[in-house]
């Protein structure tokens, strides 16, 4: 971000907020060490944050592949929103509006950061219900 001078959207911030959530998860995980149902607990924290993650990315992959004239309405700074407005309604406003977001400012492999994203909580969400399943099995 800062060596390309990308300024991140409030999707985009929020997919990081996600990830950086799915992230502690497993290193609590990995430091605790957990039995089965240790592991079964932390496997489905992290595949419900996951599948948060797979909503924001969706939406955010969603919003960049509308034509200009369906986007909606920018929101104001994320910043400014959890200032003024309780959390909740930030979410909702930004997942309403964030006409912003739909910008594809910078792509890998062909791939919009929004894509990267969801394809990664994609696969997290696959190891941790690998997790789930070995863990029923080892039960």
């Amino acid at each position: 971000q800062g060596m390309l001078g990308l300024e991140p959207c409030p999707l985009c911030i929020l997919d990081r907020w996600v990830t950086a959530a799915v992230a502690a998860s497993f290193l609590l995980a990995a430091l605790h060490n957990p039995g089965v149902l240790g592991q079964r607990l932390y496997a489905a924290t992290s595949l419900v944050v996951c599948a948060v993650g797979v909503g924001l990315a969706g939406r955010h992959v969603w919003l960049q592949s509308l034509p200009p004239e369906h986007l909606p309405d920018c929101t104001p700074g994320l910043d400014y929103l959890l200032d003024q407005f309780p959390p909740l309604e930030v979410l909702e406003t930004v997942l309403n509006s964030a006409g912003e977001c739909a910008e594809v400012t910078w792509t890998f492999v062909g791939l919009s950061i929004p894509q990267q994203t969801l394809l990664f909580f994609i696969a997290l969400a696959l190891v941790c219900a690998a997790v789930l399943l070995k863990s029923r099995e080892a039960a």
